[in-house]
């Protein structure tokens, strides 16, 4: 095995490990509170959150000739996401959606084809309602002002920015190792995915049989 596969495998081995380690189930941290601090936060509380808004950045950067289109498209879905939630209007796979999104841009990166770019964006649009109404989740716990509300939203849509601009700065960053980090990377996601289903489904069946 020559020296180049072993830092392969190496890496996908970290990356394994990271992504099933207790440190990163979804949504920990989450603020309870609605201020800018509390959205700026938000796409750092849950690592299904932080990986899908990167790899969208990435992915958008990786594959498409306008790299704005993905984080553009993620976060106006994001932003109907939130209004949905205000709504109340019925989501409640959310959470599931959320890790078929984990899944989705993984296998995007693995398979690394030139599908349908108004498909692939429609689907990050998806993704983004999923996200959005995840955040708009915690607004149920009070009665929260205009002011503050616009507060959250902006630092939301700030933090989410950066991030896809992190992942978009990645390829640049990568330039010819793009393509196989984009594997590697895409296996863990969809790996990770997984075990998120796993998880959200086993808790599923554990309240349906109490």
């Amino acid at each position: 095995m020559n020296l180049h596969m072993k830092k392969i495998l190496l890496a996908l081995a970290g990356l394994i490990g990271v992504l099933s380690s207790n440190l990163v189930y979804a949504h920990q941290g989450h603020e309870t509170s609605v201020s800018f601090l509390a959205g700026l936060m938000h796409p750092f509380s849950g690592f299904d959150h932080f990986l899908v808004i990167v790899l969208v950045g990435f992915w958008s950067a990786f594959m498409l000739k306008k790299i704005w289109l993905g984080p553009c498209i993620f976060i106006l879905g994001m932003c109907l996401g939130v209004f949905a939630g205000l709504s109340n209007l019925p989501l409640n796979i959310f959470e599931f959606g959320i890790a078929t999104s984990v899944i989705a841009m993984g296998l995007l990166l693995l398979v690394q084809q030139q599908y349908s770019s108004k498909a692939i964006l429609s689907l990050i649009g998806c993704f983004g309602i999923f996200h959005g109404f995840a955040h708009a989740e915690l607004f149920s716990s009070g009665s929260f002002g205009t002011s503050l509300l616009v507060q959250d939203m902006a630092g939301l849509i700030l933090a989410t920015g950066i991030l896809h601009l992190s992942g978009a700065l990645l390829v640049k960053f990568l330039n010819e190792k793009t393509a196989i980090v984009a594997k590697i990377t895409g296996f863990a996601s969809v790996i990770y995915g997984w075990v998120l289903i796993s998880q959200l489904s086993f808790a599923v069946l554990g309240g349906a049989s109490t």
